[in-house]
């Protein structure tokens, strides 16, 4: 890759203790979804947050607003009708106890960033905050308006958008940088299942306690079993649930540890066993889709539960984008036992966006520019944005080989590639609006 330019370099380096301080300030905030209070709906972290943005914004000298508690955002240029717009969001996942760096604090080694956020996303969103404020010191006459706008619950299923589009027209076009480089045209689709496994046989008794941190936003890398009064822990390896591959599950380790139970819960376990260990693509299931667009389909276990009777395993999968849900539960349930359900928890179709609009043509042309990559448009396993504004692609902020660095422990950000995204933003942005 292409180092950053040194007219930009020395661009930034006028403000680069500042943009640095305002970072920090930003990470510092622990803006995890907690309880709903007042005048803050998705908790006292993530609104703590978006004031800070619109108290720096008003700094910055732009143009702000906020809708519901729930979004806000900042704006530059003339006060046209239509607007182009960068979508990003404040909200982090929570942090357990695999860090190195203290999660809430900016800190600075090796080069890198490290902080719950600094790349997912608050690193990447304040980059183009910045990157318009160093347009708008060079007093660049802009011909569109831009607006930055910057949401509150996108880890926890985007409730914060509709509020948005209920009180202000959709952007002509955008991005959220939110995902990779280079632009991205798709987002697979994503099912979220339960398999609820009903045990009549009182076999189910023989685990005393099945626990660990299972979230959907990861793959678990620890968990624990008590079986007849013993208890077996098992390590493994974290990963973000869209890169499994990336992970060492501990379920699977847990699933055959289980699978020597006697009775109904002995044949659940050797089932699961066979159907979920040591595979990401689902194939043991019959599911191995897979399209020359996006790839083969990528399956996620993230949780096991045992509730009185009843044994519970959850997971996701991101499908391909020729691929209906339907077609997926049509085939899982020619894979069910008798004594199984299966519950939907969530439910995301594919989105696919022309690749011919004129600004995803110039922006792909300046990436490659910038860092002397394949700027042609991709698809991705991730979930954006994108799928809950309308007009909007994912653009950044990975570049390829950086995978599964998001929702775990000692998140990093390269500074070099912070200062790159920016450039790549920076030029991207007056191209599109001078």
């Amino acid at each position: 890759m292409n180092d950053v330019r040194e007219d930009f370099i020395t661009l930034y380096s006028k403000y680069e203790k500042q943009f640095i301080d305002y970072f920090k300030g930003l990470v510092s905030i622990p803006s995890v979804k907690g309880n709903r209070t007042y005048q803050a709906p998705f908790g006292i972290g993530p609104k703590r947050a978006l004031e800070y943005m619109l108290k720096l914004a008003d700094e910055l000298g732009f143009r702000v607003g906020q809708i519901s508690d729930r979004v806000g955002w900042l704006e530059y240029g003339p006060n046209t009708d239509e607007y182009f717009a960068v979508l990003g969001h404040l909200d982090v996942v929570d942090v357990v106890d695999d860090w190195n760096y203290p999660p809430f604090d900016l800190s600075i080694s090796k080069q890198r960033f490290f902080g719950r956020g600094v790349l997912d996303n608050k690193g990447p969103f304040i980059s183009t905050v910045f990157a318009l404020y160093l347009i708008k010191e060079q007093n660049v006459p802009l011909k569109k308006r831009i607006r930055i706008i910057f949401g509150t619950d996108e880890e926890s299923g985007s409730n914060d958008i509709p509020f948005y589009l209920d009180k202000e027209i959709p952007p002509y076009a955008g991005f959220t940088p939110d995902c990779k480089f280079p632009i991205v045209y798709g987002e697979r689709g994503l099912l979220d299942l339960t398999i609820n496994c009903a045990i009549t046989d009182d076999s189910l008794e023989q685990i005393e306690k099945i626990s660990g941190v299972f979230d959907k936003s990861f793959i678990p890398d620890e968990a624990s079993i008590t079986i007849d009064g013993i208890a077996t822990d098992f390590k493994g390896e974290k990963s973000p649930s869209n890169a499994p591959d990336m992970a060492k599950n501990v379920l699977p380790m847990l699933v055959n540890k289980a699978s020597s139970l006697n009775g109904q819960s002995g044949e659940t376990f050797k089932w699961i066993n066979d159907k979920f260990s040591n595979q990401t693509d689902g194939k043991n299931l019959g599911l191995n889709f897979e399209d020359a667009k996006s790839g083969k389909l990528q399956l996620s276990f993230y949780k096991i539960e045992k509730k009185n009777n009843l044994l519970s395993i959850s997971f996701s999968m991101r499908y391909p984008v020729s691929i209906t849900f339907e077609q997926i539960l049509k085939q899982l349930e020619t894979e069910l036992l008798s004594n199984m359900t299966v519950e939907i928890n969530r439910n995301m179709p594919s989105v696919v966006k022309s690749t011919d609009q004129n600004f995803i043509k110039s922006f792909s042309k300046i990436y490659e520019n910038d860092t002397g990559l394949n700027g042609k448009p991709v698809t991705t396993t991730g979930a954006t944005y994108a799928r809950s504004m309308p007009n909007i692609v994912a653009f950044g902020p990975s570049f390829p080989g950086q995978k599964g660095i998001a929702h775990k422990g000692d998140e990093w950000l390269n500074v070099k590639d912070w200062q790159m995204m920016m450039e790549i933003y920076y030029d991207c942005l007056k191209n599109e609006l001078c």
